[in-house]
Formats: structure tokens, C-alpha cells, sequence
């Protein structure tokens, strides 16, 4: 073999090592969230989106049309009766929506936020007041179609359970006796239902956590740690990739043949004197 030849394929066997050991320790230290994502992967293809999110629980019906012959107080009135209601003249109030809930025509007052902050009736004006425990309750039961009764009915203000995320404090989760240990969470001023949660809901978002690597809100998925872990895992198929191709087996027969002495350099060497 050429002097040139010979130290390029000495040089290639030292990098062989290196190589290894980089794929190892790459390999080792992003093996877990490779792990983790692929496990999430597979959860998350085989659970239905609506069962995960209570939809297939849920109690539907046809949408009520409006009776606008039934609704006498006007918007201005409604903001009006509502910032008496609670003795707060400048009451925040940027969206008025008329709505048909529960046999009823009422304007549901907005904030800034999108959030209620009162509900009135638009037949007589009146401001509604908010739901209690046990109204809750029945809320909930008339929302969950499956067999169940509740075990309990609690009004959250301030820090809000992780599964309830994202919706506006205060609100009511109430807790059902089924299975499916489902959560639903109401709105106490409007009674509706903002968000559902049954067991099936909490494994997807143990499993999202993992894959998005949030684990403080779970939401975000824009951040140094995840985009460090998939700059690795990109290196690491890389690195597997290019060892493959090292290790395939034309190119071992190749080295072994442009390692292998010629004939005829080595009858030469033997007729030498």
C-alpha cells in the first residue's frame, strides 16, 4: 500500500474510536427523551382526541334559537344593571353577547379577557346570581351523559389545579363518581362547562409534558431546554448514521483488499537478494 494511502486509512481507524465513543455518550444522554417522545408518540395515536377531552362523555343537544320576542331589556341596560348589582360604576364591560341557556334569553357581560363578569336576564333585567355548590353540581351531572353522582363540588380561587390551566379563577370543579374519575370545571357566573377531564385526558398531558419538555405549564414548546435535546438527538442519528456507513460491509471488504500486499510486490520482495 502507498505511504499516502496507508496513513489516510490509519488516520480513519483512529477516528473509528472517537466516533464511537461520541455516538455512546450522545446516545446515553438523550436516550431517555428519545424514549420519551416516542412513548408519547404512541399515546398519542391511539387515544381518541374526544375521548381524551370529554367530548364522548358530554351530554349533546340541539342549539336553542333565540326568542328575541322574549328579550325586553337592551344591552345598555343590562351593563347598567349589572355595575348597580355589584356597586361598581366603572364594572369593566367591553362585549355584550345574547345567548338562549337553559330556557332562558341572557346577555352575557365580557371583560377585556373574554371573561363573564355578570349575567343577565334579558327578559327582566335582572342580574343572575352566581352559581353555588350544589347548582354546580347538577350542572355537571346534566353535562356527564354516563351514570355517576358527585363526590364533590369546590370553588377554586386563586392558583387553579394544573388540569384546569388557562380557564379564569374562580371556578368550580366538581368531581364525579365514575371510572373514569372525570374533573369538570364551570364557570360561576354563566354555569357553563369550560373544560372536562377524565383520566384518559391526565396520561395524554403527563405525556405531552414529557414530549414538549415543559414540565412547570406544560404549554410551551419554544425553549432552549427542548431545542438543546433535539439539536442532540439530530447529532446522535448523525452520528449513527455516518458509523453505519463505516461499518458497511463493501467498504470493509475495500479496505481489506487496499491493505492486502499485491502479488507481485511480494514475489519481488522474495526474489530480492
Amino acid at each position: 500500500m502507498p505511504r499516502t494511502q496507508e496513513k489516510g486509512y490509519r488516520s480513519r481507524m483512529r477516528l473509528k474510536p472517537t466516533a464511537y465513543l461520541i455516538h455512546r455518550w450522545l446516545g446515553l444522554i438523550i436516550g431517555l427523551q428519545l424514549l420519551a417522545w416516542s412513548l408519547g408518540g404512541l399515546i398519542f395515536s391511539i387515544s381518541p382526541i374526544n375521548e381524551v377531552r370529554g367530548r364522548t362523555d358530554a351530554v349533546t343537544s340541539e342549539p336553542i334559537p333565540l326568542d328575541m320576542a322574549n328579550v325586553t331589556a337592551t344591552p345598555a341596560f343590562a351593563i347598567a344593571a349589572a355595575r348597580e348589582a355589584v356597586d361598581q360604576a366603572e364594572l369593566e364591560v367591553v362585549e355584550v353577547r345574547l345567548k338562549s341557556r337553559r330556557g332562558r334569553q341572557v346577555y352575557d357581560l365580557l371583560n377585556s379577557a373574554g371573561h363573564p363578569v355578570a349575567v343577565v336576564d334579558g327578559a327582566t333585567g335582572e342580574v343572575l346570581p352566581p352559581l353555588d355548590a350544589a347548582g354546580a353540581g347538577e350542572l355537571a351531572l346534566a353535562d356527564f351523559a354516563p351514570e355517576a353522582k358527585v363526590l364533590s363540588a369546590t370553588l377554586i380561587e386563586g392558583e387553579l389545579p394544573m388540569e384546569a390551566r388557562g380557564r379564569p379563577s374562580p371556578i368550580f370543579q366538581v368531581i364525579l363518581d365514575h371510572p373514569k374519575e372525570p374533573h369538570l370545571y364551570l364557570s360561576p357566573i354563566t354555569g357553563e362547562v369550560l373544560a372536562r377531564r377524565n383520566e384518559m385526558w391526565r396520561r395524554f398531558d403527563f405525556f405531552w409534558m414529557l414530549h414538549v419538555m415543559d414540565y412547570e405549564d406544560r404549554d410551551d414548546f419554544n425553549h432552549l431546554l427542548l431545542q438543546g435535546a433535539s439539536l442532540l438527538a439530530v447529532l446522535t442519528s448523525l452520528s449513527g448514521i455516518g458509523l453505519w456507513w463505516w461499518r458497511a460491509p463493501w467498504r470493509r471488504r475495500r479496505n481489506r483488499r487496499s491493505s492486502s500486499p499485491r502479488d507481485g510486490a511480494s514475489l519481488q520482495g522474495a526474489d530480492a537478494p
